[in-house]
């Protein structure tokens, strides 16, 4: 920082008429430059030279370096031969930038700005899965990598690596142990060959392995040990379909790892027994995700204590083995289950959803945040919640997708076409969102599938036919499907008269997310927000 004052003492010094915004303090700008996405970063770097200096070390802080893939088979055999003429040409551009950037030895102050690299080969586009063209792949992929990963040991202050889709050989391993700052390791559809690793274990405090179920992919314990150091490790994240049952293997037999806070992980039904195992030796553990499309497991024998425990991410029959006794003030579920084998998954929705409640409700903390995917927005379900989670002070719903919602006409229909119709509908001439939605589903049982509107919930909210927690802040309704239309906002007008009444009835309530529009209160003035597409 003290180089970083002297430059722009430097530029401001014979510059007296200066605008005010380049008289503020470097930190105060640098500050503001926090607020911008790097597309917003590169024109501000160009406005002046104080912008440039400011800003640099933002822009400079994260490398990305795409490759061309190891081959390319489209349908068009034409076309495979461009693409492979056309891939050495894109590898020569990217190793062009990068070597230029760490030959000039007036830029080797932005060498030590970069603390964060992403080396990645475009994926491979295939037109039969099952054909490979050996001679362009042992070519290209040694080139690539070779290419770049040199440069990674000039940035002393490298502290966050990922690779994706590259072929890790002994060279490259040797680099990566020769990163003096190295904390964070992120490894994404990655090969390892056998017996091309180091010896020596790696000082990592964050590794994440993760990869499709294209294949083939293997690793060896051995490499295991030499990424997870249990004296260092805090976050380890394995969602890779076809090498996390090695890595558990692994683990399940390694030293305790007592600083390890944070685990994210690929379950199959085969490494049940090693997941168990595993957490017996992560007494520290705050933060537990079992990853969506894990089998359905549950513990043959009681868990250890995991006393440090504050939040689960999972599947709800595993909860009551969890939650219940320990510290946990967050749960996130996911309702959708696998129930059959690996080869051959099938998925069923857990809609028993009371039970599930009390259990959380077992915590020896109170729970504040509560997220529910794939949620069936019952009485029963809203009520459960409100009664036995008193203290939620975030409440995130993604509903379970469905048809589009019923127009009055076919309320109308379904109520003239019922002869045991209980209630009495006269809604023809009112909107959906003064509509009863779930009298109405219980008519339609019989007629139509259940049809879920998005519209109708919040109204059904909004004029209290059911309660919500009191001390709920924050609520955020979703669909768990956004290929579902019905996700589309309400129009701006009757969201504001909505979001008005909710305040009315829940006046704790600061923020409600309603699909992609997100209002928040300050005082008594609501205010509105369309989010983009990186804020959902």
């Amino acid at each position: 920082m003290d180089n970083f004052n002297t430059e722009h003492f430097k530029l401001n010094s014979n510059l007296e008429n200066n605008p005010p915004i380049l008289k503020l303090p470097p930190e105060v700008l640098d500050h503001c430059w926090g607020y911008l996405r790097r597309q917003d970063l590169f024109q501000v770097s160009g406005v002046s030279r104080v912008f440039w200096y400011t800003s640099r070390s933002r822009i400079f802080q994260s490398l990305t370096v795409t490759l061309p893939s190891p081959a390319v088979f489209s349908l068009d055999q034409n076309l495979i031969r461009h693409s492979t003429n056309k891939a050495p040409k894109m590898l020569e551009r990217a190793a062009t930038r990068i070597t230029s950037l760490y030959s000039d030895p007036s830029a080797s102050e932005l060498w030590d700005m970069v603390q964060d690299w992403i080396v990645a080969t475009a994926p491979t586009v295939r037109s039969n899965i099952f054909s490979f063209a050996r001679s362009q792949e042992k070519n290209l992929v040694p080139r690539s990598v070779d290419a770049v990963f040199p440069f990674l040991s000039c940035s002393r202050n490298l502290r966050s690596l990922e690779l994706v889709r590259v072929n890790l050989g002994r060279q490259q391993w040797i680099i990566i142990e020769c990163l003096p700052a190295l904390e964070t390791l992120r490894l994404i559809s990655c090969l390892f060959p056998p017996s091309s690793h180091l010896e020596r274990p790696l000082k990592l405090k964050e590794l994440a392995i993760a990869g499709d179920s294209f294949g083939p992919r293997s690793i060896e314990e051995r490499l295991v040990s030499v990424l997870c150091n249990p004296a260092y490790l805090e976050k380890l994240t394995l969602i890779d379909f076809l090498v996390t049952h090695t890595i558990l293997a692994a683990l399940s037999s390694m030293a305790p790892f007592p600083h390890l806070t944070y685990l994210s992980i690929f379950v199959t039904s085969l490494s049940g027994d090693h997941f168990f195992k595993f957490l017996a030796a992560v007494p520290a553990l705050a933060t537990l995700r079992i990853f969506p499309w894990s089998a359905n497991i549950t513990p043959p024998r009681p868990l250890p204590a995991l006393s440090s425990l504050r939040s689960y991410d999972g599947y709800p029959n595993l909860l009551s083995h969890i939650v219940p006794g320990r510290p946990i003030d967050c749960v996130c579920l996911v309702l959708m289950m696998v129930t059959a084998d690996d080869d051959h998954p099938d998925y069923v929705i857990h809609t028993e959803l009371v039970s599930i409640v009390r259990d959380i409700s077992h915590s020896i903390v109170p729970v504040r945040r509560l997220a529910i995917e794939y949620f069936l927005p019952t009485i029963e379900n809203l009520s459960a919640i409100a009664k036995h989670l008193p203290d939620l002070h975030r409440l995130d719903l993604g509903l379970i997708s469905g048809p589009p919602p019923l127009t009055p006409e076919e309320i109308i229909a379904l109520s003239e076409s019922s002869s045991e119709s209980e209630f009495d509908l006269n809604y023809a001439g009112d909107p959906l969102d003064t509509v009863d939605t779930m009298q109405v589903r219980r008519i339609a049982t019989k007629a139509i599938p259940s049809r879920i509107s998005f519209q109708g919930l919040l109204s059904w909210l909004a004029e209290g036919h059911v309660p919500l927690p009191p001390k709920l802040v924050t609520l955020r309704l979703s669909h768990s499907s956004i290929a579902n239309e019905d996700m589309q906002c309400v129009e701006s007008i009757k969201q504001r008269e909505l979001v008005r009444c909710l305040h009315i009835r829940y006046p704790r309530l600061r923020e409600i997310g309603v699909g992609g529009c997100r209002w928040w209160r300050e005082g008594v003035d609501w205010s509105r927000e369309v989010l983009d597409f990186e804020d959902m």
